[in-house]
């Protein structure tokens, strides 16, 4: 029996936003918390390398954990994971909010990661399994798209007015109202954990450590640019391979990368990623130091990227019941590599700006389709561990590609070819997805 015969539009509606919640929680705050961390180093009086790992510590504690929290959504159950996640999420932002000083801030910050990091596999997942037949099933990663592309916006636009009217702990204070209700939501909304989950499968703790503390070590060389700590972070990585190998409870299924769609989609993901880091980390630096604008400016002049991206992502569906998944993230992956290399060739602001609409308006179909390829059609008992590798390309993705980058800059390189390699990596994504992942009518 499908989900449109078991559940009405509205309370479909209701269950989808509530899952897009978890997406809005997480890219509000770590927006939102740059424009406020000049306010917090007043405050406590921080030196900005200090200051940074307000942010850092956050980052890292998501990207370390995702792959820990899909399994443990396998293995515990998907609507039991969701509800300790924003429970904690929410905790942790009121914990943030209230700090007395740096040491219960930076606290807060790591338990806001960590939650994340559970509740973001979750969300996903159950989006999958709960929303199982077409128009919904393309539908409801629409919605988890459009709330992820809204906070971008909203935190961008939000946190300095936040900041700057009613202080810097507010915003994390105003992620707790929209935490409760996330909460509310999925306690009432998603059904409970069928008995038995993961058919009795069991958590493999030695596996856990070691991919956990295995990314902390190499996120961290990569932030730090420490070839020493990146080595030691694949060494650990190394070793929960061949510790997984001979585990009747491996951590990753390997079926899950045996399938040429899923791995294609999860490669295709990491390229996008790398050029969406191009666009936003090294296109900021570019605005400041090639044109001279401060760095809200700059966040103000890379808005129409949100823009595109939340406009998008609500016609995607409408896309994706044309046209194969492949055809749809080929076609804009294409867009985005040639809006990549416009915005790099072009010599003004004004000139950027087109260009910056184009990408977010190809960007919201890319992460519809490849979202639903990895994990809607992930086995069951598979599916959060599915979710968890899917977001791991953003946020590892992203940190090899901002490591990589800042390289180039580093060596002198200038922002144009860096921007054009960026460029370079979304092309040779697309062409990817078209060789490796097969062709399918939706």
């Amino acid at each position: 029996m499908t989900d449109v015969l078991v559940r009405s539009p509205a309370r479909s509606w209701a269950l989808a936003l509530m899952l897009g919640s978890a997406s809005f929680l997480v890219l509000f705050d770590s927006l939102a918390v740059a424009t406020a961390l000049p306010a917090i180093g007043d405050e406590f009086g921080l030196r900005p390398g200090v200051l940074q790992w307000v942010i850092s510590l956050y980052s890292l504690s998501i990207g370390a954990f995702l792959v820990l929290g899909g399994r443990v959504c396998d293995v515990w159950g998907r609507r039991r994971v969701m509800l300790a996640g924003l429970a904690v999420c929410t905790g942790a932002g009121l914990l943030a909010g209230l700090a007395p000083n740096l040491p219960v801030l930076l606290a807060g910050r790591a338990l806001q990661g960590m939650a994340a990091a559970f509740a973001l596999p979750a969300a996903l997942s159950a989006a999958g399994g709960e929303f199982d037949t077409e128009p919904w099933r393309s539908r409801v990663f629409s919605v988890i798209a459009f709330a992820a592309w809204s906070a971008g916006l909203a935190g961008a636009m939000l946190g300095g007015v936040l900041t700057t009217r009613l202080g810097w702990r507010w915003v994390f204070l105003v992620t707790v109202p929209v935490g409760v209700i996330a909460l509310l939501g999925a306690r009432i909304l998603l059904p409970r954990d069928r008995p038995g989950t993961a058919s009795g499968r069991r958590l493999n703790a030695t596996s856990a450590v070691l991919v956990s503390s295995g990314l902390v070590v190499l996120l961290l060389g990569l932030q730090e640019n420490s070839p020493l700590l990146g080595l030691g972070g694949l060494a650990l990585l190394a070793l929960m391979v061949v510790v997984e190998r001979r585990s009747a409870h491996p951590m990753v299924n390997p079926g899950l990368l045996a399938s040429r769609r899923r791995a294609g989609s999860y490669l295709a993901f990491g390229t996008y990623c790398a050029g969406y880091t191009a666009l936003v980390v090294i296109g900021s630096l570019a605005l400041q130091e090639r044109y001279g604008l401060t760095a809200d400016a700059a966040g103000l002049a890379l808005s129409p990227v949100l823009v595109g991206g939340a406009i998008s992502s609500t016609l995607a569906p409408l896309l994706m019941r044309r046209f194969s998944a492949r055809t749809i993230v080929v076609t804009a992956m294409a867009l985005c590599a040639l809006a990549l290399t416009l915005i790099a060739l072009s010599d003004s602001v004004p000139q950027l700006l087109p260009w910056l609409l184009l990408w977010g308006l190809a960007s919201g179909p890319i992460f519809v389709g490849l979202t639903r390829e990895c994990i809607s059609d992930a086995p069951e008992d598979d599916r959060g561990t599915a979710s968890a590798l899917f977001e791991s390309m953003s946020h590892i993705g992203g940190a090899i590609a901002v490591a990589a980058f800042m390289t180039m800059l580093g060596a002198g390189i200038a922002f144009r070819p860096v921007e054009l390699t960026g460029a370079v990596v979304v092309a040779a994504g697309a062409l990817l997805t078209l060789l490796v992942v097969p062709g399918r009518r939706s």
